[in-house]
């Protein structure tokens, strides 16, 4: 008989598969300009269903969690904080040569490092708690970072002259983003309690770790599925050349 437990594991694996083929679409439908976003959310359902898939195989034979899993548990939430940053990159394509440089690749590529640098230390903590809990507050560090960057992009005077489709990317990041921050302080109050990433009641799991990554998702999805023709607005809008006044087209 399937466990409570076995069921949550089953139910992301299920949740997350599905959710792989939207991923694709966007991929596919918003192009260069916001690949890298959308890659970090096939990335998530990519982490999702391998750690998932471990953690079921785990409890269904040895009735326990894997440690492995624990561990893929924890870096998993990166993609979601990195696919906020490349979605925001892709709401500011149309402006981008209207914002500040801290707004532009250098000023994105920082808070990558960061959570690139949270993830390192999850992923090579092994049983050392320590390097586990010091990863998950500069990963933290990061999310600040990106709800900076937001919050700049929001007060920017080229703000308004978005195209509609790149608002509505920004809208899901500032949505997303408050969630993601419930779901990394539960992550952290996790490991400094019970020293691992695995603690918790089941309905603590499904409450503070389950839902908020699945709304998150569902956001991400939902606003890449609505702006699937950005692309094409984007080059409907693009202005065409200019000619002197005294230009004159000759036809031949």
């Amino acid at each position: 008989m399937t466990s409570s437990t076995e069921g949550l594991e089953l139910a992301q694996i299920a949740f997350y598969a599905v959710a792989s083929l939207p991923c694709i679409y966007c991929i596919v439908k918003h192009r260069i300009a916001g690949v890298l976003g959308w890659l970090y959310v096939f990335v998530m359902c990519g982490l999702r269903l391998v750690g998932n898939g471990i953690a079921y195989h785990a409890l269904s034979t040895k009735g326990q969690s894997n440690r492995a899993a624990s561990i893929i548990s924890g870096i998993g939430l990166s993609p979601l904080l990195l696919a906020a940053i490349g979605i925001l990159r892709e709401s500011n394509h149309s402006i981008q040569s209207q914002l500040p440089v801290f707004l532009g690749g250098f000023g994105m590529l920082i808070p990558h490092l960061v959570v690139a640098g949270g993830i390192g230390l999850a992923a090579a903590s092994g049983k050392n708690t320590t390097l586990l809990e010091v990863g998950l507050i500069i990963f933290a560090t990061g999310w600040i970072m990106v709800v900076g960057l937001v919050v700049l992009s929001v007060k920017s005077n080229a703000h308004r002259s978005r195209l509609e489709g790149e608002i509505k990317l920004l809208h899901a990041v500032m949505i997303a983003l408050p969630l993601i921050g419930v779901r990394l302080i539960y992550a952290i109050a996790i490991v400094f309690k019970f020293k691992n990433a695995a603690g918790g009641s089941l309905a603590l799991q499904v409450i503070f770790g389950t839902l908020p990554e699945f709304l998150v998702m569902i956001i991400y999805l939902s606003a890449g599925i609505v702006t699937h023709t950005l692309a094409r607005s984007r080059y409907q809008n693009k202005p065409g050349p200019t000619y002197p006044s005294n230009y004159t087209s000759v036809t031949v």
